[in-house]
């Protein structure tokens, strides 16, 4: 287990927006910048790491700093990818309480590339509006500081919640999702009434597909409507074995095995 990824490196792993280039100096600012002043306690000549938009990762040797603005030159560095192959989307229907939170977590660290919170049928925690906001910011939050602690290039995406027709129209059927070709997509439905097919089969079905969206229900699962909306849409509904996981784990274990089928893990 590789643990915390920055302790390792020794420098502390923060995200900079836009490209950037050997010799460039950047500001990171905000609660970045706060968390490098008042709570690493650095200060100019003080290293840490920056990873820009694209993914390159560079040495940045601080210049400057005030309580919001930290002036960081950068040098030498490394484009090289580590990012998963295959593009994940978890399209988790809203549990209660704040599972959200550890499920963003747990799998930014593994390698899932987008998360999409959605309200389906069955769905109980239904926030009101003032709530919605609030959430779908601290789970951004969450995203962004696993992504750091997990020495991810990129940050998950996680979209604003969505109904689950929003959800099969806007992302899981936008030809464009992911940055891959139509043919190169793969939508899976988890759904514990599924006996014949398990994920294993279907993904050695599609070996190499790049880019796959998995619909994962709340506690009380998919309605029988809304499996037949997917699959008439051209979802396939798969299993994960005889028991039955919670919400909250099932985006954990079908990740793994996407990757671990990818040639990702291990």
């Amino acid at each position: 287990m590789r643990g915390n990824d920055t302790r390792e490196r020794g420098r502390p792993r923060f995200f900079v927006p836009g490209q950037a280039a050997d010799g460039a100096i950047i500001a990171i600012a905000g609660q970045d910048a706060r968390h490098i002043v008042r709570v690493l306690r650095l200060g100019p000549g003080d290293e840490i790491e920056a990873v820009d938009g694209a993914g390159a990762e560079r040495r940045g040797r601080i210049v400057s700093v005030d309580d919001d603005e930290v002036m960081v030159m950068l040098t030498e560095g490394s484009v090289a990818c580590r990012e998963p192959s295959v593009f994940i989307t978890v399209l988790q229907g809203l549990p209660k309480g704040d599972k959200m939170d550890e499920i963003v977590r747990k799998n930014t660290e593994l390698g899932v590339s987008r998360f999409v919170p959605v309200v389906t049928d069955r769905t109980v925690a239904r926030p009101d509006q003032p709530g919605v906001r609030r959430r779908v910011d601290r789970w951004r939050r969450v995203a962004r500081e696993a992504a750091k602690q997990s020495g991810r290039q990129r940050i998950p995406d996680v979209l604003d919640i969505m109904s689950f027709r929003e959800s099969l129209e806007q992302v899981a059927f936008d030809a464009g999702a992911g940055n891959a070709r139509d043919g190169d997509r793969l939508i899976l439905l988890l759904w514990e009434l599924e006996r014949s097919r398990g994920i294993r089969d279907v993904l050695r079905e599609r070996a190499g597909v790049g880019n796959v969206l998995v619909f994962i229900g709340p506690e009380g699962g998919f309605s029988a409507d809304e499996v037949d909306e997917a699959v008439g849409r051209g979802a396939v509904t798969c299993s994960l074995g005889p028991r039955i996981l919670r919400t909250e784990t099932a985006g954990l274990v079908v990740s793994s095995i996407i990757l671990y089928e990818a040639g990702e893990m291990g």
